[in-house]
């Protein structure tokens, strides 16, 4: 099967493919069709995210460099970009070998579709493609870590940036997770999440059920005197890190909200956005900070429809499949505004993914 390289990709084989496979990625196409024809000009950025190819990129990324308005560093940054989209689109062929019944070899076809390259894909019933069976908690091939612990860096990076210390819950499916992050020079408590009561385990865990528990002994001094209490959270730490699973998230960011007020700043894992089907779905962590691209918000604000369930999974094989392209192109190095995470791609060498992390407002989600 060979996608040709031309301005609409009309081949019909193509079109049945995707027309198959649509139901797997309904909630959401990386590279719209709208992207497919070369007179949708993008933005100069917008190239900069790697996601599809056409002769008129080169154009306006001459554009940029012309007018002389970029400092000395993005004027370099630009004629690399420039350099390795021509080395993209002079490549006659690329191939790529599937298992016809791997389980993500339909999602990988739609998206060679959207890349506009001209890709032949190689069946194989013997071939093994290197992709892991979990593309989050797994190391993909061609990554120096996996999607989780690049997390839990950016996590790591984030609460290293002032000296207040920190409490982190965690549930034991990311007990190897949780015990990797360690910040530097600040205290870290850690404390597994096992209750049943989410409520219960809020108030104890932010020192409400003791402080009550003294309000009760006081009280019962003397029964006759009216007292007025509010329940003093824990100021032993001031960020919350949680690593839980997506449906524990639901219930105790709410709980610890509830209990905690405003005393605290709460970091998420990634495994929050697991089972977020509609952007007004992160409202429910309002304030907190979650990891996720510049490119995934973007996408969030043009478009109320997008799954982060299935935008995750996409995004990390559109990813491996971008090193594909880039290591069959020659390419020798490049900076790009990957799906998951900014990507720093040497050749011959592990690729480097940073996931920033993004406080959630409604001003993030509506444009």
């Amino acid at each position: 099967m060979i996608f040709k390289k031309n301005k609409y990709v009309t081949r019909l084989i193509a079109l049945s493919i995707l027309t198959s496979c649509s139901i797997t990625s309904k909630n959401l196409n990386l590279n719209s069709i709208e992207l497919l024809q070369e007179n949708s000009p993008k933005d100069f950025l917008e190239i900069y995210d790697y996601q599809s190819y056409f002769y008129n990129d080169l154009e306006i990324i001459q554009a940029a460099i012309d007018e002389g308005i970029l400092d000395q560093r993005a004027f370099n940054e630009a004629k690399i970009l420039k350099k390795n989209y021509q080395k993209i689109l002079t490549k006659k062929n690329y191939t790529l070998e599937l298992k016809p019944n791997h389980q993500y070899s339909k999602d990988l076809i739609e998206l060679v579709y959207g890349l506009n390259l001209p890709i032949s894909i190689l069946w194989d019933e013997k071939n093994q493609t290197i992709l892991p069976k979990n593309l989050l908690s797994q190391k993909i091939n061609g990554f120096c870590s996996s999607i989780y612990d690049d997390a839990i860096e950016s996590i790591n990076q984030e609460i290293n940036k002032n000296s207040d210390s920190a409490l982190m819950i965690y549930s034991e499916e990311y007990k190897s997770f949780a015990e990797s992050l360690r910040p530097d020079n600040k205290s870290l408590i850690r404390i597994k999440y096992t209750a049943t009561n989410v409520q219960e385990f809020s108030t104890e865990v932010l020192g409400v059920k003791f402080s009550e528990e003294r309000f009760n002994k006081i009280s019962n001094l003397n029964p006759n005197q009216n007292l007025n209490f509010n329940p003093r959270p824990r100021s032993d730490f001031k960020q919350i890190i949680i690593i839980l699973n997506p449906q524990e998230y639901k219930s105790m960011i709410p709980a610890l909200r509830y209990h905690g007020g405003n005393n605290f700043r709460y970091l998420n894992f990634i495994s929050s956005l697991e089972e977020i089907n509609t952007p007004l779905q992160l409202l429910d962590y309002e304030d907190s900070l979650i990891p996720a691209s510049i490119y995934l918000t973007s996408k969030i604000k043009n478009d109320e429809s997008v799954s982060l369930e299935n935008f995750l999974k996409l995004g990390a094989l559109h990813e491996w499949l971008l090193l594909q392209i880039l290591k069959q192109a020659g390419v020798q190095s490049a900076n790009i505004n990957g799906v998951i995470g900014s990507i720093s791609y040497r050749s011959n060498s592990c690729s480097k993914r940073s996931i920033p992390l993004q406080r959630i407002s409604s001003d993030l989600i509506s444009s």
